[in-house]
């Protein structure tokens, strides 16, 4: 019975994983972001040009990958926005949370590792925003624990394959390619310079083959540079950036759960500089640098490989004092697994079901039609929770929105606008620009709550949903 305990500890591990995101989507749990606008993209069949008032310079779209994916399983199994943002949410969280089981010699380290993150850092909850930055993680999760196969005397043409073949993926499905640098970096810093060549060339052959998949390479390839640019030039304040770009003060528990590791590596007489002399912790390392400039660098490339560092550590501590074939490992697969199925689902603070008092700024709702923009009008708001929200909500209305998912892509007059508005802190004369631009048919939409009527003159308001006010140009 001793010999099936390998095969039961991957069960339990594997229906864990699996059960978690299906009790978090029973809440009714939706995003706040990026998950909805994919949907409501898909479902419009519209370019961003008719969704958004964008620069001229913008000319496609930025995940073309996740929108074809998404459109086929709209039409293929004709599923609504909101089965697109659970089919977002649920799949990208398993393979996350799946893949690292397979690659490990003791795979209880993996729970493990999960708990550890989920109580320690909010990162964790990224995971369950249903965007496709998590195939990214998912891929960098597969070179931390397979790198090695690049690093072999013969050229090992099947790994530079497989990695070829997942960052063509990533480019064609996340957009961002030019981050790839960073593990290629971080391969060169540990001297693994076979590694970081090979690495080198599945990537820039990866990017070649996803930019092409796109159908308009040079287009997609110099857009993507462009758009990051774009994002960080002109932003004198940091806070006017969106969130994700805005410097991290780092995850100090996460430190310290390092150095706790390495202290007791020690102490067991195990020391050796390799477990801190390889590429996976120098590019933790790295990232969690680079985080206090950039968040994303520590959440999406430092985060990953610290786990997976995190979880080679327990893996040989477990190998120390476990046998292979000992009950005490299905044990305590068991516990990890409980406890983090219990800290991943308990619905803390609202974390799940937040959404679920939403009120939305509907089409067709004849409270609201009125109010609504008309045929061709424009949304001007300073909140991209309105755009998230009622686009989702709206997908084919015949109106668009000033600002949409980044601000770089504003037309540059709305974009100077709403940096002096963010400026203000959203100070009620900041807005007067925007109001002297509207037309009959446009809307200026801001949150605020129902005794705060918004002090912008020249517009006539209505309380349309919870913290939703809607102003408009008086009937004549």
């Amino acid at each position: 019975m001793k010999k099936y305990i390998p095969l039961l500890i991957i069960s339990v591990a594997v229906l864990t994983i699996i059960l978690i995101p299906l009790k978090v989507i029973s809440y009714g749990y939706l995003p706040i972001d990026d998950a909805l606008r994919h949907a409501g993209k898909v479902i419009s069949g519209k370019g961003w040009d008719q969704i958004l008032v964008i620069r001229d310079d913008i000319k496609m779209d930025s995940h073309p990958g996740w929108h074809a994916i998404l459109g086929f399983v709209h039409r293929v199994f004709g599923i609504d926005q909101d089965g697109l943002v659970v089919f977002s949410v649920i799949p990208l969280f398993i393979l996350f949370c799946l893949i690292p089981l397979f690659f490990l010699e003791r795979p209880e380290a993996w729970p493990l590792t999960l708990l550890l993150f989920a109580i320690t850092t909010g990162g964790m909850g990224r995971l369950f925003f249903g965007r496709p930055y998590i195939v990214s993680m998912i891929v960098l999760l597969i070179l931390c624990l397979n790198w090695r196969g690049l690093g072999t005397k013969n050229f090992p043409k099947l790994a530079v394959g497989v990695f070829t073949l997942l960052i063509s993926l990533c480019t064609w499905i996340h957009c961002s390619p030019h981050l790839w640098a960073l593990p290629i970096l971080a391969f060169l810093l540990a001297r693994e310079y076979r590694v970081a060549f090979r690495l080198a060339i599945a990537t820039a052959a990866g990017i070649l083959i996803g930019a092409i998949l796109t159908g308009h390479p040079a287009i997609f390839l110099k857009q993507s540079i462009y758009h990051t640019v774009l994002a960080f030039s002109g932003n004198p304040l940091s806070r006017m950036l969106v969130s994700e770009f805005q410097p991290r003060g780092g995850d100090i528990l996460v430190m310290m759960i390092a150095a706790f590791l390495l202290m007791w590596r020690y102490m067991r007489k195990a020391w050796n500089m390799k477990c801190i002399d390889n590429p996976v912790f120098i590019l933790a390392a790295v990232s969690w640098v680079f985080g206090f400039f950039v968040t994303r660098f520590w959440l999406d490339w430092g985060m990953p490989a610290f786990m997976i560092w995190i979880a080679l550590e327990f893996q040989d501590l477990f190998k120390g004092f476990v046998r292979e074939y000992s009950w005490r490992r299905l044990v305590m697969t068991g516990i990890f697994c409980a406890v983090l199925y219990i800290a991943l689902t308990v619905d803390i603070e609202g974390r799940w079901t937040y959404n679920l008092t939403t009120e939305y700024l509907v089409e067709g709702d004849p409270k609201q039609e009125e109010w609504l923009p008309g045929s061709g009008g424009i949304i001007y708001s300073n909140d991209m929770g309105v755009f998230y929200q009622t686009f989702f909500k709206n997908p084919e209305a015949p109106w668009r929105y000033c600002l949409g998912f980044e601000p770089a892509w504003m037309r540059p007059d709305d974009l100077a606008i709403y940096r002096k508005i963010q400026w203000n802190y959203g100070a009620a004369q900041s807005f007067e620009p925007w109001v002297k631009k509207m037309r009959p048919q446009d809307r200026l939409i801001l949150r605020r709550t129902s005794d705060s009527k918004p002090p912008i003159e020249g517009l006539e308001w209505y309380y349309a949903a919870t913290n939703i006010w809607i102003g408009r140009l008086p009937k004549k």
